[in-house]
């Protein structure tokens, strides 16, 4: 059995997974991290790398199933995989909603699922829900991908007090724009004539800057996350990241006849004329 802390983060193949991946390597825990896919190519990591497809229940308990063989433990879970869809509610089929959910959301209940055991028999452990600032503000044309944040906000604060009596903690991290692929990777509706596409357009050029040079760089939000893993925080909601804690704060303050301005200003929402 591992006597050192036992981490699996999810989606650890690129992007915030993978600098969490590392960062939590580079503190002493023995991280698994979880990806579908692992490139022969890829340099070699200061983490084992895990086959992990959060879609698939057997895929899931099969990856879980191998660290605690191995280890014997499973004291961190963080839930970091995560996909986007970009398009208008009208026009983005359900099934790519679908889709959307079933790594958003469901990946997440597989994978605390299947820790849940262990942690409970320990008596201890901590579970890490990558949340989005979009999971308390609704983005236009990017309306699935919040709804699924949405859900995980709800998710993760029933599971905090189920998991409270049991000296499980739960941590919910709500990220600003995060330079990372995920962007890059959406699934994206555009459909030529359009009635939403000048309003579409305006939103995709806006993104492109958030999400570009303007945004935290994956090592620096990881640094963040981890700072507040090692703490005793009781606390569930926790902002990092550019944008997020002003954004979430605005969210919390302000009426939503206000605060909806202000976002519509931010992505060139033009009302229609009487």
């Amino acid at each position: 059995m591992s006597q050192q802390a036992v981490a699996i983060v999810t989606g650890a193949s690129r992007g915030l997974g993978q600098a969490l991946a590392r960062a939590l390597a580079g503190k002493g825990f023995r991280v698994y991290g979880g990806g579908r896919s692992w490139s022969s190519e890829s340099p070699q990591e200061n983490f084992s790398q895990l086959d992990l497809d959060v879609d698939d229940d057997r895929s899931v308990n099969e990856a879980v199933g191998k660290v605690l063989e191995e280890e014997g433990r499973v004291d961190l879970l963080v839930n970091n995989a995560g996909v986007s869809v970009a398009g208008p509610v009208e026009e983005v089929p359900v099934m790519a909603a679908r889709r959307l959910f079933e790594t958003n959301y469901f990946g997440v209940t597989r994978m605390v699922q299947a820790v849940l055991p262990a942690m409970r028999r320990a008596g201890r452990g901590t579970i890490v829900n990558i949340g989005s600032a979009a999971g308390r503000i609704g983005i236009p044309f990017q309306g699935h991908y919040a709804a699924s944040k949405f859900a995980l906000e709800g998710l993760s604060e029933a599971l905090r007090m189920e998991l409270l009596p049991l000296g499980i903690r739960v941590l919910l991290i709500e990220p600003g724009d995060v330079r990372t692929t995920i962007w890059e990777r959406r699934t994206h509706f555009e459909a030529k004539g359009s009635p939403y596409l000048p309003a579409l357009q305006r939103f995709l050029k806006v993104k492109e800057r958030e999400m570009g040079e303007r945004a935290s760089p994956p090592e620096e939000v990881a640094a963040q996350i981890l700072r507040i893993i090692a703490s005793p925080t009781g606390r569930l909601r926790h902002p990092v990241g550019r944008g997020s804690w002003l954004a979430l704060l605005g969210r919390r303050l302000l009426p939503d006849r206000w605060f909806f301005q202000v976002v519509e200003n931010n992505y060139r929402i033009k009302r229609s004329e009487p």
